[in-house]
């Protein structure tokens, strides 16, 4: 779930729903402390205060996480905090808008509008169920801010923000 931040052209609740693909690596240091990064393809952006209008971005991203887990029995609790960096693919507004009773369609490549880096920071938990001796299934939520202005409006700074759900299975390389 994502959103556009201090900018008056978009709503200002959470309200765009996108996809998030990753792979990711992990290095533990000990059992308690990790540190991971990943190779994200991510969907952000905002509906408009236009009616049906949504302004979608997508993004490769790569956040990098120090992790602290629980020790002890499974399931295993976790906290995350780190940072990212975005680079934009591309971006589209699309949707409808009514001119009396006419249904006019917009599609439009916007890529331009839009600064092609964000960064930001990341916040987060999480729990791993043990499966297998080499394997566990994870579940995180984080939310994420970005720092810097993603677009030049005069009288606003828009800024990315996004609550993420995901999940996952870990297989374990080398040591447990």
């Amino acid at each position: 779930m994502a959103g556009i931040r201090s900018a008056p052209e978009y709503q200002r609740h959470v309200g765009f729903l996108g996809a998030s693909f990753s792979f990711s690596g992990n290095y533990s240091f000990n059992d308690e402390q990790s540190i991971s990064a990943s190779l994200t393809f991510e969907q952000k952006g905002a509906p408009e205060f236009v009616h049906k209008i949504n302004t979608n971005l997508n993004y490769l991203t790569v956040p990098v996480l120090y992790k602290f887990s629980s020790t002890g029995k499974y399931p295993r609790f976790h906290l995350n905090a780190g940072a990212y960096c975005a680079y934009l693919m591309n971006a589209r507004r699309r949707g409808a808008v009514y001119n009396g009773d006419q249904q006019l369609r917009i599609s439009e490549n916007i890529t331009s509008e839009f600064r092609s880096l964000d960064y930001g920071i990341l916040l987060g938990a999480g729990m791993m169920l043990r499966l297998y001796d080499d394997i566990d299934f994870m579940i995180n939520i984080h939310g994420a801010a970005g720092i810097p202005m993603i677009k030049d409006v005069s009288g606003s700074s828009p800024r990315n923000f996004n609550i993420n759900i995901s999940m996952g299975y870990v297989y374990y390389v080398g040591f447990r």
